[in-house]
């Protein structure tokens, strides 16, 4: 795979980062944001022309997810569309992905639950056949951006294996209580009491949920190590700036050489954390088992730099870092939660060690 962005990628990146600047550059209306992504493209951008997508490869939404961190983003972009959109995507559910694509609609994918960390494969949730079709309950912690969506994404188990459920969120029985993340984005925990389902509201057939899952988690996990370089970066260049001008002893911070080695070692980890994340896009398509312990193998590196980048930032500016008016805060602690998204660092290690580590 050639990491070295064409003409195309290139405009593409420059424009999305011009967009997301406005967008950060004014009050926030999430429907203005969510429409202009569409219009940019960018809602179907992933998916292939024959599902109604423009065919973007992996290396392509690296450079839009490095925008979209290096920005401060928060619309559901993660969520509706790398996550439950690909898995609608994968399922081949192309009436369901449509909306999606066209921004009218947004979906969720719920995938963990009370006291199983992130263990998606082995839900509590439950879901039976009757006549009518199907009756589901269970429960999902932290579902992310699940306020505001139409559809939920509900994987459960069935006496065929995992099933993968499409919900709408006005479904009589679900419950959703909202609450924030760390960094102040939307999240819910839901609740499905004996909800009735038709039959035609299982996606895929059971044999087919879990690969589609474990595909789709990978890919979304790559999105957000991308996500992360593009945020480390801007907090690099804001700590930067600072140590340029805040002045002690009658000069300028940055010219006092340990702090000017403090600095280099926060772009080392950014680099570090960038090449193998570039290592982990080019394995997506490698076989199911190769392509998750590179994904893991990646995320647990960017969790590490992600936190060693996030604390010499807040180190460096004193008490200016943690002040709220400022930018720096709000990298550390996006940072912070992306450290714990989709997997932290001793979960992730584990999944290395349980694939037989990282072969090149």
């Amino acid at each position: 795979m050639n990491f070295d962005p064409s003409e195309e990628q290139r405009l593409l990146a420059d424009a999305v980062g011009k967009l997301l600047e406005a967008h950060a550059a004014v009050p926030r209306d999430p429907g203005k944001v969510w429409r202009d992504y569409a219009d940019l493209g960018l809602l179907a951008l992933p998916f292939p022309s024959q599902l109604g997508g423009l065919g973007g490869g992996p290396e392509t939404i690296m450079l839009v997810m490095e925008a979209y961190g290096r920005s401060l983003a928060d619309a559901p972009y993660l969520q509706s569309i790398l996550l439950a959109g690909r898995v609608l995507a994968l399922a081949g559910a192309a009436e369901s992905l449509a909306p999606l694509l066209s921004g009218e609609r947004r979906a969720a994918l719920c995938l963990y639950e009370p006291g199983a960390r992130y263990r998606w494969d082995t839900p509590t949730s439950s879901a039976t056949r009757t006549q009518q079709g199907w009756t589901v309950r269970g429960h999902k912690l932290a579902v992310l951006d699940a306020p505001g969506v139409d559809m939920l994404l509900w994987p459960a188990a069935t006496a065929d294996g995992l099933g993968l459920f499409l919900v709408p969120v006005r479904t009589p029985g679900l419950t959703l209580d909202a609450r924030p993340t760390p960094d102040g984005r939307p999240a819910a925990d839901v609740q499905l009491a004996d909800i009735t389902l038709p039959a035609d509201a299982a996606i895929c057939p059971p044999g087919q949920s879990r690969a589609i899952l474990a595909e789709a988690i990978d890919g979304a996990t790559a999105a957000l190590c991308s996500e992360a370089i593009g945020a480390m970066e801007a907090l690099l260049a804001i700590t930067i700036d600072y140590l340029g001008v805040r002045h002690q002893f009658g000069a300028a911070l940055g010219s006092f050489q340990a702090l000017q080695h403090r600095a280099a070692d926060m772009l080392v980890a950014i680099e570090q954390a960038r090449s193998i994340t570039i290592f982990a896009i080019s394995r997506l398509d490698a076989p199911a088992g190769q392509r998750h312990v590179a994904v893991a193998a990646a995320k647990a590196l960017v969790n590490r730099s992600a936190r060693f980048v996030g604390s010499e930032a807040i180190q460096l500016h004193g008490g200016m870092g943690l002040a709220a008016e400022y930018p720096a805060g709000r990298y550390f602690q996006r940072l912070t939660v992306i450290e714990t998204l989709l997997g932290d660092t001793e979960h992730l290690l584990s999944e290395v060690e349980r694939g037989g580590g990282l072969a090149i």
